[in-house]
């Protein structure tokens, strides 16, 4: 099946989704709403003078191919290597006894999203009813859609708000229309935040639809192109370009907890926050992790992770509104060993790899039965690594096992289950432009050149 017989099929699709979302949504309300809600929209109070940004303005791209690596071409051996690639120090060292300034950074692309339903205005509505103090910002940009619901956000262009005494503070209104799609835009928006609100800790968080490994994050309504996203390896060169160390990078977005993500991310956090499989239209829970990070700004990153993991697995279980969810906390220092790991897996068992394909159902690990996978998780290609591990006997599996269990620090699912174990790895079973499409994105962010010729195979192997 090509794309375009793929995206028609979606949009038939998506036209039976939106009514059961429009009946899910009003029973929702009527019956068990999904949150508390306050009963006035809290003020929205407009600075008539913008903050002043020093430094550079939006960052030209003209560079960004020349910008990036050489991607060596590394040999992989025949036997299990024995060797780990040494753990990397934390990017980020706290202050402590709740010492650290920390500034929250929200790329908030409400697309279709908040245009059909105010879902990202829902989450500002819960950042708004969290507890804060003078030590913590919660920086906002809102691009991507047609229509902002409610507290009075412009539609026409974009903006940036920060979160003062419980009232939503508009700081920057002399923006146009940005793309999301362009990291130039992506590089503005943290360059801006640190230089207006500097701090001890950063978080960054990606706010909208996800596309996994090859498709990345967004899609911006004023773009009027579903294939235009922001692309991984456009995701590093942006943090490239900022230059910011971030203790936690978050996406609150559909199967981009992927192997190859959290490569991307490697040199810029030390941890991520990631949902190897489709988001329900709840996304993150925010209030309860903000007040937590407010009454204690050195909180460790791993606390923090599990209220914003079983915050969000506990509201799927328990609304009308749910469905399967995961949401995993990995370790970014350990990523470089999970890679050397699968590539060594990889190529020790290519016939096995090649002949079944193991984005459509997998034999899952110790933590579950057997199961099948999503339908739609296979068009992305979305295949989980631990329960490969699981499904091949090799002497390469125990290894790779290992490497992930390191990784991933902490992991929840609703409990329906999934099939899911919280990080994924990308194999293009028999699509030649998905193939076309993986190939610069994944050269785009260090993976080795080899590798991303063997992934070719999987076209040759399934004609």
């Amino acid at each position: 099946m090509d794309r375009e017989t793929k995206a028609k099929i979606i949009i038939i699709y998506s036209a039976g989704l939106i009514f059961a979302v429009m009946l899910t949504v009003i029973l929702s309300v009527l019956l068990t709403p999904k949150k508390e809600y306050i009963e006035e929209e809290p003020e929205v109070q407009i600075v008539t003078q913008p903050v002043e940004v020093p430094g550079d303005a939006l960052v030209e791209k003209e560079n960004q191919t020349e910008d990036k690596p050489e991607v060596p071409e590394d040999k992989p051996s025949e036997t299990p290597s024995g060797h780990e690639r040494a753990l990397r120090d934390t990017l980020v060292k706290l202050k402590g006894n709740g010492e650290d300034e920390v500034t929250v950074m929200i790329y908030m692309n409400g697309s279709n999203l908040e245009s059909f339903a105010g879902f990202a205005t829902d989450d500002i509505r819960e950042m708004l009813k969290a507890d804060y103090n003078d030590k913590l910002h919660i920086v906002i940009e809102t691009i991507g859609t047609q229509y902002w619901q409610r507290y009075n956000i412009a539609s026409d262009h974009t903006q940036r708000y920060v979160i003062e005494d419980f009232k939503l503070v508009l700081k920057d209104d002399t923006l146009p229309q940005l793309s999301c799609s362009d990291p130039a835009n992506l590089v503005d928006f943290i360059r801006w935040s640190k230089d207006n609100y500097p701090a001890d800790r950063y978080m960054l968080i990606f706010w909208d639809h996800g596309g996994g490994a090859v498709d990345g994050f967004g899609y911006d309504e004023w773009s009027g192109d579903y294939e235009e996203s922001l692309t991984i390896d456009n995701i590093k060169w942006a943090l490239d370009k900022a230059g910011v160390n971030f203790d936690m990078i978050g996406m609150d977005a559909c199967i981009m907890s992927s192997i190859e993500i959290c490569y991307a991310l490697y040199e810029h956090c030390d941890y991520c926050i990631l949902s190897e499989d489709f988001e329900s239209a709840i996304g993150w829970s925010y209030r309860n992790w903000i007040t937590q990070l407010s009454r204690d700004t050195s909180v460790s990153t791993e606390e923090l992770a599990h209220t914003i993991i079983d915050d969000m697995v506990n509201e799927n279980d328990n609304s009308i509104m749910g469905s399967s969810s995961t949401l995993a906390l990995i370790d970014e220092r350990y990523v470089p060993q999970v890679m050397d790991a699968w590539l060594e897996f990889a190529y020790a068992n290519e016939e096995d790899l090649l002949h079944n394909n193991y984005s459509r159902q997998v034999i899952r690990s110790e933590r579950a039965m057997p199961a099948k996978v999503d339908a739609m998780m296979e068009t992305y290609y979305v295949t989980d690594m631990l329960a490969l591990a699981g499904s091949i006997d090799s002497a390469y599996s125990k290894p790779l096992a290992s490497r992930i269990d390191s990784a991933i620090v902490y992991y929840n699912c609703t409990k329906d289950d999934s099939g899911l174990t919280g990080l994924s790895v990308t194999l293009p079973y028999n699509d030649v432009l998905f193939y076309h499409d993986l190939g610069p994105v994944f050269a785009g962010v260090g993976i080795e050149k080899r590798y991303i010729e063997w992934l070719g195979r999987f076209q040759e192997e399934w004609q």
